[in-house]
């Protein structure tokens, strides 16, 4: 099985979908008071993040598809599966949060786990994307903190920014 960028438009397409149905029950909670949503969904405040997070992540699968189409750019199979599940993955820990706000977020249990892997997920793919991978030694080696543009600005061997 090949993967293809064109995830990143399905990918997107369900996102979007959850986002809709999301916005029906932040309706039913907030404004037709329906009591089945509320027992749903009792943390108003999570339902609300987690439909905006949906939001966001079709916007940027979307803008990153065409981006790569328009620049012609392949990229690799891991970096699209990356930015697809962890774009899904992500903004459905809110999504748990708003119907069980009491579950614990600390990385030690399963909820937390689950949520730090789908996040480094997405973190790798966009580390991939941008080819900000640095190793303690390179960036030692390049006299840098972290990963800061000012080690990439420079013109020779003098930095153009100090």
């Amino acid at each position: 099985m090949q993967i293809q960028p064109s995830l990143l438009v399905v990918a997107g397409s369900l996102s979007l979908t959850i986002t809709l149905v999301l916005a029906w029950c932040l309706s039913g909670v907030r404004y037709l008071q329906s009591g089945f949503l509320k027992r749903l969904f009792p943390n108003y405040q999570y339902l609300l993040k987690s439909h905006i997070d949906y939001l966001m992540m079709t916007g940027l699968l979307l803008v990153f598809f065409l981006l790569f189409a328009e620049l012609r750019v392949s990229p690799s199979p891991v970096v699209v599966l990356s930015m697809c599940i962890g774009s899904l993955m992500n903004p459905f820990g809110f999504l748990v949060l708003a119907m069980k706000p009491d579950l614990r977020q600390h990385p030690a249990t399963p909820f937390g786990a689950l949520m730090a892997g789908a996040s480094c997920s997405r973190r790798s793919a966009t580390s991939a994307r941008r080819g900000t991978w640095r190793t303690p030694r390179s960036s030692a080696r390049e006299g840098e903190r972290g990963y800061g543009l000012r080690a990439k600005l420079r013109c020779g061997s003098k930095p153009i920014c100090s």
